[in-house]
């Protein structure tokens, strides 16, 4: 028999070591949640330290001798355990918060039956440390763009990125503000760029991220027909400049008015660009698709729509 909070309750207890996870739990018995205490990041509604800042987290039993430990986590339910100093007593974890803002700690104690109590949410504010990213919302696939990173923290050294979960690639710090990486992007599609800095002293910051989506259809500008803008006359000629963002580009073809039959095709100089000429004959809308083309004939997968709008 056991009294607990003046509640009675039969349990059938295994031998289990202490320090180890207790078992599953063989009966329900009330048990208080645990008190939770950190000097670096308290529950007091105030801002400290920072993301990529490692604090120290105290459990205690808050009197209840016969708990053997606490599970403690960011999901709820918590599932790390740490074995408590001695039945009833405490224990002290270091955990890095990786994002700054508002985190939540959940802890729960166990028993030795496995009994766990209501599950205590420590909540504390976290100062941003990330790195500031910007960069283009579209890039190329298999040609690089240029990212530019600069610190949330002092005496930043170097800059770690991911695209996804591919490598990790570690570039030096500038001796200027910002830092640039040219980043090439695999595929087509939405993707996910991680960053995080470290310091000469090897703190590591909190992870930045930003979303951008990468495409192989070229670009296509014109200064006299600015995309889908009012412009010109009849009869007034445009320039319209091509830039690859694929490599090995050759040439390009575009279709007027959606007219697959009636291909135009532009050579590419060597560095892969080209421009052509159009004059409209009236005024109205001129939509054009512009696809890149690769030496063994190879079309991009996805085509640049561009609306021409005459005045």
């Amino acid at each position: 028999m056991r009294v607990r909070h003046g509640v009675t309750a039969l349990l059938t207890v295994g031998v289990v070591a202490f320090g180890a996870a207790p078992a599953q739990a063989s009966a329900a018995v009330p048990i208080a949640e645990p008190t939770v205490t950190s000097a670096e990041y308290p529950d007091d509604g105030a801002w400290h330290p920072g993301a990529g800042v490692p604090g120290s987290f105290t459990f205690d039993a808050n009197g209840e001798d016969a708990v053997v430990g606490f599970y403690y986590g960011t999901t709820d339910p918590a599932g790390t355990f740490v074995a408590a100093d001695h039945p009833g007593g405490s224990a002290t974890v270091s955990y890095t918060p990786q994002s700054s803002g508002p985190n939540d700690l959940y802890v729960a104690s166990v028993d030795d039956a496995g009994n766990r109590s209501p599950q205590h949410v420590h909540h504390f504010y976290v100062q941003s440390t990330e790195p500031r990213i910007n960069g283009p919302r579209e890039t190329g696939v298999g040609v690089p763009a240029e990212f530019r990173f600069s610190p949330g923290l002092a005496d930043v050294v170097s800059y770690t990125y991911r695209v996804d979960n591919g490598p990790e690639t570690t570039v030096a710090a500038s001796a200027d503000v910002t830092t640039s990486a040219n980043i090439v992007t695999a595929a087509i599609g939405s993707h996910t760029l991680q960053v995080w800095s470290t310091t000469g002293a090897g703190l590591k910051s909190g992870t930045a991220r930003t979303t951008y989506t990468a495409s192989d259809a070229p670009l296509v500008a014109s200064t006299d027909y600015p995309d889908s803008r009012g412009s010109g006359g009849p009869g007034v000629t445009g320039v319209f400049t091509l830039t690859p963002r694929t490599p090995g580009v050759v040439d390009y073809v575009y279709y007027l008015y959606w007219d697959w039959d009636n291909p135009t095709v532009v050579p590419a100089g060597a560095d892969g660009r080209a421009s052509f000429t159009f004059t409209p004959d009236a005024s109205g809308f001129y939509p054009i698709q512009v696809y890149s083309r690769t030496a063994d004939g190879t079309q991009s997968n996805l085509g640049r729509d561009y609306y021409i709008v005459v005045n």
